[in-house]
């Protein structure tokens, strides 16, 4: 493992997205947008953030921020794939007997994710390790293709081992969710309990609808989960095709184009989250997150992970608790979840979205906190 690492982005990049920004080239005859997707993602929303982005944003600021998190890079060997490069965030409670947690994000996250809800899981006994996945951030991508979630899954249990972690929980959303299911199936020895706030527990694009002898009685909860996930599956889905489908000609328009990249980035977080106000600076710093690094790669992972090649994955006896945010996109009823996981916890909030950890961080943390505490034995 090498010693605290610190990211510092060269001054030629700063430098060179500055000159890129001041040639930013907006649409000029969009004074009418009425035709347009209903995203927020408007030219005049996107010139505020770019304004902003060229007078008053400083990323060497927003830099020395995600620098107070205690950062590692260590080598795992993936089977078929060899040595692999994996960065991380490792956090340690100063309480005795801690319990070890992998926090997995997904896309279009990274590390910065687990920034607000650290100091309460580390406060509570938690040992906190929050990998970069491969291909994201400052993790190597794997240079071979077929690199599916079951070999992050094992990157990232392997990583807890280096670490001295043989007893550890998980927790997941987006693609972490996914990733966290198995790490708990492959590893039931090692990964005791896993969290998810994202539920979408047969691996299909969307859960479908499980058989039932009788059809449940859903809450207005569960009426409004189920109807945001089929407006998800219908209407917000193009961006995963493309990105399975395109991923190194998307990323090459987006590599080269941090306002492009912004506007993609915005998509998601405005149409994903529960009305959360974003900031100028988060989005720019969330956008610059994949900018940097350059964004193919974490593309890469839709196209590993089709989505019309999912198949149904078996039971999972693996002690499951779930989150489950009112703004959620992919999000079930608890009786259908019953069906593919052995569900130990629910906990429903009527406040937060897809990025429970940056939108609601004390109810994720406190769910977390509970569960596991639970389990933990």
């Amino acid at each position: 493992m090498t010693p605290l690492l610190q990211i510092n982005v060269p001054d030629s990049e700063l430098v060179l997205l500055q000159r890129k920004l001041e040639l930013a080239r907006l649409p000029t005859d969009l004074d009418n947008e009425g035709w347009a997707e209903n995203n927020g993602v408007t030219v005049k929303r996107v010139k505020q953030v770019l304004d902003f982005w060229r007078a008053s944003y400083v990323w060497r600021e927003e830099e020395a921020k995600l620098n107070e998190l205690p950062q590692y890079r260590a080598h795992v060997d993936v089977d078929g794939f060899g040595d692999l490069e994996v960065h991380f965030v490792h956090s340690q409670s100063a309480l005795k007997d801690a319990i070890p947690l992998l926090f997995i994000h997904g896309w279009p996250g990274s590390i910065a994710e687990v920034t607000k809800i650290l100091p309460t899981l580390n406060g509570n006994g938690f040992h906190v390790v929050a990998p970069s996945l491969p291909g994201y951030g400052f993790s190597q991508c794997p240079n071979q293709p077929g690199f599916k979630n079951k070999n992050d899954a094992e990157a990232l249990h392997k990583l807890m081992l280096k670490l001295g972690y043989d007893r550890y929980v998980v927790q997941g959303g987006d693609w972490g969710s996914d990733i966290a299911r198995l790490v708990g199936r492959l590893y039931p020895e090692h990964a005791k309990a896993v969290h998810i706030n994202h539920v979408n527990l047969s691996l299909q694009t969307t859960m479908p609808k499980p058989k039932f002898d009788k059809e449940p009685d859903y809450t207005d909860f569960e009426k409004r989960s189920i109807e945001q996930q089929n407006h998800f599956a219908t209407a917000e889905f193009a961006y995963y095709t493309v990105q399975a489908e395109k991923p190194r000609t998307l990323g090459l328009a987006m590599h080269d184009s941090p306002v492009g990249m912004l506007a993609w980035m915005m998509d998601k977080l405005f149409t994903w989250s529960d009305n959360y106000p974003w900031t100028a600076s988060e989005l720019i710093t969330w956008t610059l997150l994949h900018y940097f690094p350059g964004p193919t790669t974490p593309f890469h992972m839709y196209r590993e992970n089709d989505a019309s090649m999912k198949q149904e994955t078996p039971y999972e006896s693996t002690p499951t608790g779930v989150s489950a945010f009112a703004g959620e996109m992919e999000m079930v009823p608890r009786s259908w979840a019953e069906k593919t996981a052995n569900i130990v916890f629910w906990q429903e909030h009527e406040n937060g979205g897809h990025f429970a950890a940056w939108e609601n961080p004390d109810a994720l943390a406190g769910d977390m906190i509970k569960f596991f505490r639970t389990v933990w034995k």
